[in-house]
């Protein structure tokens, strides 16, 4: 079978290098062309990153709005009933959800650079509405163990939301390779499963004797003047503490239910 010219030139080895070479600056400029992408897929990483942190920040900020509310209204329920034991730990729970708040905004602006946006947070309402229509002169010993135990089961209810919830902010941000973000959150969940220890100690305590009102009482006085002091001791300068020179490498707080903390600090 006669070959044709094209063919001729295929099989001609000058021929054949030359076409190679032609080639090769065509390769050349598809490999050019694609390096960018490489780039916007990096860039695409990044971008979905700060989403995802925007989302897990706001997440966790919304429900600490909430706890905000929720600690305030439990302070104000049990102070209504005049248990100023539990009043006392509630406070102090407030002012830590509220100094926890502001660590969440601070943190997120010195990590990513941005403001968490103002969004409107839907406050759950957790005293009766009839309530109102009521003083502290209305309520007697017949009514403090029903709303002592219901007080109680709800607060332990919400801090079990909380716990999952943080867990789940947790699982994302872990999954998304944020990992200082994760670190973060990761703390706040610990946090939270302290304070869901401290309202199981109080529902055990009080599960034994039936919700005695005795014994409910009689819880009061403990309760107040440690939470009274720990408020003090963290949100006003009442005590004033002597403080120590501040050291960059060295937190200046302590732990006053540490009794090491306390001793390294040189408070006892």
């Amino acid at each position: 079978m006669r070959r044709n010219n094209m063919d001729d030139m295929r099989d001609d080895p000058s021929v054949r290098d030359d076409m190679e070479e032609r080639r090769r600056p065509d390769m050349m400029m598809r490999d050019t062309k694609q390096m960018p992408m490489s780039s916007m897929s990096r860039g695409m990483a990044k971008g979905q990153k700060t989403q995802v942190a925007e989302t897990v920040y706001n997440t966790l900020n919304e429900h600490m709005t909430k706890a905000v509310a929720f600690h305030e209204q439990l302070a104000d329920y049990f102070c209504f009933l005049g248990l100023h034991g539990y009043k006392r730990i509630l406070e102090y729970q407030y002012m830590q959800e509220c100094a926890d708040k502001r660590k969440l905004h601070r943190r997120y602006i010195d990590t990513h650079k941005k403001i968490l946006p103002v969004k409107q947070v839907q406050i759950p309402i957790f005293i009766p509405a009839d309530w109102s229509r009521y003083t502290t002169e209305d309520i007697d010993d017949t009514v403090v163990s029903k709303f002592v135990r219901a007080a109680l089961d709800e607060w332990k209810n919400w801090e079990e939301k909380t716990k999952e919830l943080y867990e789940e902010q947790c699982e994302i941000l872990r999954d998304s390779g944020l990992v200082s973000d994760y670190d973060f959150v990761e703390k706040m969940l610990e946090e939270v499963e302290k304070e869901i220890k401290k309202v199981m100690r109080i529902i055990e305590k009080l599960k034994g004797t039936g919700y005695d009102v005795t014994m409910i009482h009689g819880m009061q006085d403990k309760y107040h003047e440690k939470y009274k002091k720990k408020y003090e001791d963290h949100y006003t300068t009442k005590n004033n503490y002597p403080h120590r020179v501040y050291d960059r490498y060295i937190p200046p707080y302590y732990d006053d239910d540490d009794e090491d903390d306390r001793r390294r600090w040189g408070f006892v």
